[in-house]
């Protein structure tokens, strides 16, 4: 027993630290490059200023509005797939430099959410912060993904046990945006070449097309969806739900 909670412990403190380190390493690159003299360098650095500094900013605002989501979201950086260590160690490895431009949109969006008043909850699944909005009244749902933040528009409620109703119960909006976190922790800068841009402009073009256009069979949608079904354990056709 003893041994047992000392791996579950170490499966904790391990990407902890790791990304701890890694966010310390990012600082220590930008405080380089703006001493570099370079002007690539300095242009890299202080974009880096501004991003956290208005990461800093949109944290105070949005503790502020509201303690409890403002608080959650920020936390929501920080936390991992405690249930699989291997994930975790991955994550936090990934997090504030290789998935760095989704990661900072991400939290923006989800603090601009807490800042305008339209967000119901904050629950963490799998190192995945998703924020939900369940007042939507005309029946539709929608999600967006950008590095481990999820932001969920919905119109059911959300069950105190989050993970088993994702599992087991009406979950397939969230475990399809699950999904693209995956593509995000596998492209890193690229996602938003490569699955973000594409993913919104071909749900706009369904949108236009008032169906003409099938969102849902993009091929980072049916990636998504195949990353979900192997993460989740489960056999999906298609959880990308029809508009």
């Amino acid at each position: 027993m003893n041994k047992k909670l000392k791996v579950q412990k170490a499966a904790v403190v391990l990407p902890m630290a790791i990304g701890f380190l890694m966010l310390t390493l990012t600082y220590a690159g930008a405080i380089w490059a703006l001493a570099a003299g370079g002007l690539a360098a300095r242009v890299g650095g202080w974009t880096f200023v501004v991003c956290k500094g208005s990461v800093l900013l949109a944290t105070v605002l949005g503790v502020l509005r509201s303690p409890r989501w403002g608080w959650k979201l920020f936390v929501g950086r920080y936390v991992y797939d405690w249930h699989c260590p291997r994930r975790a160690v991955m994550q936090a490895l990934a997090r504030f430099g290789w998935e760095m431009p989704q990661l900072w949109l991400g939290y923006m969006v989800s603090q601009w959410r807490v800042l305008t008043g339209r967000i119901d909850g904050v629950q963490y699944l799998g190192g995945v912060t998703f924020v939900v909005d369940q007042e939507r009244h005309d029946g539709m749902s929608m999600g967006l993904s950008l590095g481990c933040f999820v932001n969920i528009w919905i119109s059911d409620a959300v069950e105190a046990d989050f993970e088993k109703q994702v599992r087991y119960r009406s979950g397939q909006l969230f475990m399809h945006e699950f999904g693209h976190t995956v593509d995000s922790l596998r492209w890193g800068w690229l996602y938003l070449l490569v699955v973000g841009i594409p993913s919104y402009l071909s749900q706009v073009a369904e949108l236009a097309s008032r169906g003409r256009h099938q969102h849902r069979h993009l091929y980072a949608e049916r990636w998504a969806n195949k990353n979900a079904e192997h993460y989740f354990d489960i056999a999906m056709r298609d959880l990308t739900p029809k508009k």
